[in-house]
């Protein structure tokens, strides 16, 4: 219902603003990965190797700065694997992110400093859980949703280094549901941080590139129906690309996990590392 009032709201500003006033780019990437991690994190059981197909997507359309993507895990029928403990051996989940450009609304250049363009940024993430738990009889799955502030921040060139994107947001997070806790309120914070750039062009095309994200939740309450539950959760993961051409590229990535799905409990605190390989095409 939220989702749908923020959605409504959107589409009324929008309706309201001359997009040919403010077009700095318009593209879309789409990409589509297959990712062998090693020891994925998991705070609800035994942390296990697995297979995931990843599906992502990156769109600029005049005001809209759009990323979404949706993994779904345990691809090759592993029955020992599962992300919540036995519910789903075929555990997906998501994100959607969409930003408007506050610059475009208005019409007004608000850069200042390295700060290039400043967003109204939402997001929201989801899983394919449905019902209740027959253990517990609390709620199953995963609906979150996010409101702030974002922006893009430019980064100087550096001799090795070249920053195509830096990127943060900072949102006030709605908890629909959550696994049973703190569900249908208002509850924390999350800071996030996404990058990405090139280390090294050849002249034939090929790249060496890089890309990395930080989330950081803060502020969430304690719930008295749960134990080894925190208030806070770090997850930063950087990766390493090897572009062989515009579209397919393979990757090495490591992450560092701290109290993973907000509790300090089983491999909730385990770093991990994953290779990949990725196909992409933009138009």
């Amino acid at each position: 219902m939220l989702l749908k009032k923020i959605l409504l709201l959107g589409s009324v500003v929008l309706s309201t603003v001359s997009y040919a006033k403010y077009e700095p780019w318009n593209f879309t990437v789409l990409e589509g990965s297959l990712i062998k991690g090693n020891a994925l994190p998991n705070g609800w059981g035994t942390s296990e190797k697995d297979v995931i197909l990843e599906v992502q997507g990156t769109t600029r359309y005049n005001l809209l700065d759009l990323y979404w993507f949706v993994d779904r895990s345990n691809i090759f029928k592993n029955s020992k694997l599962s992300d919540k403990n036995g519910i789903d051996a075929n555990y997906t989940y998501g994100e959607i992110s969409p930003r408007i450009s506050l610059d475009g609304l208005t019409g007004t250049n608000l850069s200042f400093g390295p700060i290039s363009e400043w967003f109204i940024a939402t997001q929201f993430d989801f899983d394919n859980v449905h019902g209740k738990s027959q253990w517990t009889g609390q709620n199953e799955g995963l609906r979150k949703y996010y409101v702030g502030i974002g922006n893009y921040i430019s980064i100087p060139e550096m001799k090795y280094m070249k920053f195509d994107y830096f990127k943060t947001n900072l949102y006030a997070r709605y908890v629909e549901k959550n696994y049973g806790r703190n569900e249908d309120q208002w509850d924390g914070y999350l800071f996030n941080i996404a990058y990405g750039g090139t280390i090294y062009k050849f002249e034939n095309g090929m790249k060496f590139g890089f890309s990395g994200w930080l989330d950081y939740d803060f502020g969430a309450k304690n719930s008295s129906e749960f134990n080894k539950q925190t208030h806070d959760s770090l997850q930063w993961q950087n990766q390493i690309r090897f572009y062989l051409n515009n579209n397919l590229s393979v990757s090495y990535t490591y992450q560092i996990n701290n109290h993973f799905s907000q509790v300090d409990q089983n491999s909730s605190n385990k770093n991990n590392e994953s290779f990949g390989i990725h196909y992409a095409i933009m138009f």
